[in-house]
């Protein structure tokens, strides 16, 4: 194992690289396949204890359509204990060892390495008779985008008209506590989107992805029970942080707060005789 490979796995768990060694021991003797690749966070260096061993194998052309027909036996040395076809990537396989290891794999032909969108990667072996170059890797976003800002605010006005009609007048409480849920999610979301340009990272490192502040005020939001009291103090909560922290966000940026369609979800709670906190 190179150096380079060697340092990219260090972060993780012990048995990642017997893992790996195992994959390269039987795939390097498989002459249909050219190379072999860390990816994702390894392949970007900054990959830490709750990483995945992401795999790029590149295949010779004319063996992509079979190995991409294979099942999932094509990894049975490993021995897996979950396994599942990513949807869309034929051949593509998301696994879980024995041991609870994640290993990804992603399968590509020789000729997708030039418009491939896996462009940090780091080679564990590559045989190609002729290396086309990865291409150049694409640069961060340089600001906020103010479409998605906008259609996360959409989303919350639309959801906030259902909660008094769905949750509180059923009296689901269940239902309430994924309100809740989703709620968070939009401020968090909001959050994420308005400190553009984050460097790559992926969807596990959620903290990473906020400021200090930012991770206060979502660990301050509560968490409800299942029941009345905790769900609508919670709701009230976090709906009244989006509607102020959240809209100076949005406008911020540029984006346009959706201020009709919010006063129509508010209208809903005052029929349903629920303080939004709201003197507009």
């Amino acid at each position: 194992m190179n150096n380079g490979v060697t340092a990219a796995l260090a972060p993780l768990p012990p048995g990642y690289a017997e893992v790996l060694d195992r994959v390269v021991c039987d795939l390097a003797a498989d002459a249909r396949i050219v190379a072999l690749w860390l990816s994702g966070s390894l392949g970007r260096g900054v990959a830490d204890a709750g990483s995945d061993l992401d795999l790029i194998v590149t295949v010779a052309d004319a063996a992509k359509v079979d190995l991409g027909a294979a099942s999932d036996s094509t990894w049975a040395f490993l021995e897996p204990v979950i396994s599942y076809e990513m949807p869309g990537l034929p051949g593509s396989f998301a696994l879980t060892t024995p041991t609870g290891l994640r290993v990804d794999v992603v399968l590509e032909a020789a000729s997708d390495i030039a418009g491939t969108p896996y462009h940090h990667r780091v080679p564990v072996f590559d045989r190609r008779p002729e290396r086309t170059a990865l291409p150049t890797v694409d640069r961060a976003p340089d600001a906020p985008d103010t479409g998605r800002m906008e259609a996360v605010a959409l989303e919350f006005a639309r959801q906030l008209a259902i909660f008094p009609d769905a949750v509180v007048a059923r009296r689901d409480w269940l239902l309430g506590q994924e309100a809740v849920h989703n709620y968070r999610a939009f401020l968090y979301q909001l959050y994420v989107e308005s400190n553009q340009p984050l460097p790559p990272m992926g969807v596990k490192q959620w903290s990473a992805k906020l400021t200090g502040p930012q991770r206060d005020r979502l660990a301050s939001l509560p968490v409800p029970a299942a029941d009345e009291e905790s769900v609508i103090d919670a709701m009230q909560q976090v709906q009244r942080v989006i509607r102020t922290e959240g809209r100076q966000i949005v406008e911020a940026a540029g984006a346009d707060w959706p201020e009709d369609a919010v006063r129509a979800g508010l209208a809903r709670w005052q029929a349903r005789g629920l303080d939004a906190g709201y003197a507009g």
